[in-house]
């Protein structure tokens, strides 16, 4: 590293990964004297899988490690991510259970740490991250571009178009569970049979479903977020009531069919502008950023159970429940039943390569579902990380080989934005940053790569960023003519 980089770093980071070559040892030693048997092994493996990925990605750490968190970037959102809410409660699951497949599973989970960093180095030989352009971000003030006076007329299209989705989809549902709930607030058993006819097993073309999608994990933060930097760094009234105007359309959007993630996307590209657009981050910040992602959830949810003794009770323990252990355990049990309950489906379970087969795409989020609840007749789904469907097609072949492609995908997308936003936090970067973390978090831990890329938008957003940085070129080529 040159002299620059290192003052960066030092003066700027958090340098979370410096932190944690110190910390981990002294967690591994704790491990070992203190963890019970059953799970000291996969406690001290994890542990050393963690740290040799830092010591990995170390050269890189603003873009692939833990402190790449300072930036957003896509790699640490993943890292992050899956440490979180995957591999630590993947330890609680194995003690709960036992079962032959927990080995395949653990490993998985455990090797992510070795191959996903390698294709994220991988992919950098073929297209580089400028690091010392990456520290600039981390101390810069917005930057004003040529390019933001046509973003008004983009957004303006999009809440068009936005307005002509939700229209098509409030043709076709019969009961709208948020104005039932308004009506009469409670059951939630009711609820969640009302979510399941507005939206899964809605009739409605395969088309008209990824619009709706579309509509509120990409189209509608995009628009918030879009309209939420005009208003604040232009302050005139044209975008004023284009704020207003996608933020309230936004809300009955996404919280038609009374599933939490949805709004939670809202708050948190919302929380995660604020934390982009300041320089200096304390403790305080991050616990209002924490307040706002979870306020929209926590509302839908008390008005669900406000009919229960302890409703709050209720709503703590049953989001430690979803975000900490249902996750880890979705995930188990396609290990669990894959190949044992059903034989491995040879890439039937995504319709990126279900095509190739007579059968065509096996429902295996509906039928771990019906395993999971052990309720054959639901409609639910159970879906999982990428790990699981990759295990479930192909076994170990499938999660070897898509960790580390996934590390490579990780990379160049990464890049593009970068490269796109020529390393500087304009209008753009903070947009994309700003709707890409949600889809990391929510959409990674409990969403296979072909939802990512597909269900929630994000091929999408890439077509949209080459688009976009072919009209930049263009445009000031003919300025310069």
């Amino acid at each position: 590293m040159d002299r620059a980089e290192i003052i960066g770093i030092d003066h700027y980071d958090w340098n979370i990964d410096r932190a944690l070559i110190f910390i981990i040892p002294i967690v591994l030693l704790a491990v070992l004297i203190w963890i019970p048997e059953e799970e000291l092994i996969q406690s001290s493996l994890l542990c050393i899988a963690i740290f040799f990925s830092i010591l990995l990605t170390y050269k890189h750490r603003l873009v692939y490690g833990f402190s790449g968190i300072r930036i957003a970037s896509i790699p640490s959102i993943i890292i992050t991510t899956f440490t979180v809410f995957i591999a630590i409660p993947s330890i609680y699951i194995l003690a709960i259970n036992e079962h032959p497949n927990e080995i395949p599973y653990f490993f998985s989970i455990a090797i992510f740490y070795l191959l996903f960093p390698a294709g994220l180095l991988f992919g950098n030989k073929f297209r580089q991250i400028d690091i010392p352009r990456v520290i600039e971000l981390l101390t810069q003030k917005y930057s004003k571009h040529i390019f933001d006076k046509y973003f008004y007329e983009i957004l303006v299209i999009l809440l068009s178009i936005s307005i002509l989705i939700f229209c098509g989809y409030i043709l076709r549902v019969s009961e709208i569970p948020l104005v039932e709930l308004i009506k009469n607030p409670g059951n939630s058993a009711k609820f969640y049979f009302m979510r399941e006819e507005a939206l899964k097993i809605l009739e409605m073309t395969k088309i008209e479903r990824y619009l709706f999608h579309w509509l509120r994990s990409l189209f509608i933060p995009f628009g918030i977020i879009g309209s939420l930097i005009l208003n604040s760094i232009y302050r005139k009234r044209k975008f004023k009531i284009l704020l207003i105007l996608f933020f309230i359309f936004g809300l009955i959007v996404n919280t038609i069919t009374l599933e939490k993630s949805p709004i939670a996307i809202i708050f948190l590209s919302i929380a995660v502008y604020l934390f982009l657009r300041r320089e200096k981050i304390t403790p305080s910040l991050i616990v209002t950023l924490v307040l706002i992602t979870l306020a929209g959830p926590i509302t839908i949810t008390y008005f669900l159970y406000i009919d229960r003794q302890e409703v709050f009770n209720v709503i703590f323990w049953s989001y430690i429940n979803r975000l900490f252990v249902t996750p880890a355990a979705v995930l188990f049990y396609y290990f669990k039943h894959f190949p044992e309950t059903h034989d491995f489906l040879l890439g039937r379970s995504s319709q990126l390569f279900s095509w190739i087969h007579f059968e065509g795409t096996f429902p295996i989020s509906n039928y771990v579902a019906q395993l999971y609840w052990d309720d054959p007749s639901t409609t639910g789904f159970a879906n999982a990380n990428y790990l699981g469907n990759f295990w479930s097609d192909f076994g170990w072949y499938g999660t070897t080989i898509s960790t580390f492609i996934f590390g490579i995908i990780a990379h160049l997308f990464q890049w593009k934005i970068l490269q796109t936003t020529h390393y500087r936090k304009n209008l753009l970067y903070l947009v994309v940053m700003s709707i890409c973390v949600p889809t990391f978090t929510f959409g990674f831990f409990s969403s296979n790569i072909t939802i990512l890329f597909f269900t929630r938008g994000l091929l999408l957003l890439i077509i949209f960023l080459f688009g976009y940085d072919y009209w930049q070129k263009r445009t000031m080529i003919n300025v310069m003519k």
